[in-house]
């Protein structure tokens, strides 16, 4: 599938960040390291120490960068028949279900202000909205905190694409697109992202099975940020080094599009007006949008016409 070439914005070019877009266009994927972002290393050294804190709050565990959660972890068990977990047995995916080796922290624009100013980082907006026409809008804020092990997603490493619920056949225009902050270095030991370049063109929810060995790390220094186009094929390889890998997903929408959590309902105004950009929060957040209205009737309605008084 052909893919149309989409013009720059007046924002990108202030930013300067065309050969971003460009590969955007191109790959489906870039980094954006911190340098260019401008986010700034001590407010990813806040934003750690706020998912560390607040995994623990989670989980029971304490947990560090160096070495992980310093507690054995389990799931709660699922109640699944004997039939379903010879399935899943016969996919060789029981370790993925019964020994984790990562859990995702979620709804984070509501626990504190530094995710919001995350969410309204110019380059990362700017690089959305060339993506989606200029209608991005905020669908979920969520932490993967993932750990040591080999198993990861398996050997299929996961791959999909981000929108694959939303109708085919699709096209240059993204449905949705991820801007994933990295916490941590990502390496691929470290079990980076994986991702298989170019594959936004070819306009298929997943790939088949063969096509896993066509996929690359997305290996990136602290405080990059990792944009994607939703029709990109993409996942992630186990992490084999000791400790932590954090990536914050800022995950985007097009504003035709579902969101993952209810942002516009759970938005307040003085949520928007306690970040960096208010202005830009509120239309992220859809608190300017029409839809979806609130109101018993949102619409005006006639009524019937008073007659004047003869004078």
């Amino acid at each position: 599938m052909a893919q149309a070439e989409i013009d720059l914005s007046p924002e990108i070019q202030e930013l300067g960040i065309e050969q971003y877009a460009r590969e955007l266009d191109s790959n489906g994927l870039t980094i954006v390291p911190p340098e260019v972002n401008q986010f700034g290393l001590e407010r990813i050294d806040r934003i750690v120490e706020i998912i560390l804190e607040r995994a623990e709050a989670m989980t029971g565990s304490k947990f560090t960068l160096d070495d992980g959660p310093l507690d054995e972890l389990e799931f709660p068990r699922p109640e699944l028949t004997p039939e379903q977990m010879k399935q899943i047995e016969a996919r060789g995916l029981t370790d993925a279900l019964l020994k984790p080796t990562q859990f995702l922290i979620q709804k984070l624009t509501q626990v504190d202000r530094i995710f919001r100013d995350l969410a309204v980082n110019p380059v990362s907006v700017a690089l959305q909205n060339h993506m989606m026409a200029g209608q991005t809008r905020l669908s979920s804020a969520n932490c993967f905190v993932k750990w040591q092990g080999d198993f990861g997603y398996g050997p299929g490493l996961g791959l999909h694409a981000d929108q694959g619920r939303t109708p085919l056949p699709w096209g240059p225009v993204a449905h949705t697109g991820n801007s994933t902050w990295c916490l941590t270095d990502y390496t691929l030991d470290g079990g980076a992202l994986a991702y298989v370049p170019g594959t936004h063109t070819e306009g298929k929810p997943a790939p088949p099975p063969e096509r896993v060995k066509d996929a690359i790390p997305a290996e990136a220094p602290k405080g990059s940020v990792i944009v994607w186009h939703g029709a990109t094929w993409h996942g992630a390889f186990p992490r084999k080094d000791k400790g932590l890998r954090l990536g914050l997903a800022i995950y985007h929408r097009h504003e035709a599009t579902l969101p993952q959590e209810d942002v516009p309902g759970q938005t307040t105004e003085a949520m928007a007006a306690d970040s960096d950009n208010p202005e830009v929060y509120r239309v992220l957040a859809g608190l300017n949008d029409k839809f979806p209205y609130r109101e018993t009737q949102s619409e005006t309605v006639p009524r019937v016409k008073t007659s004047v008084a003869a004078g």
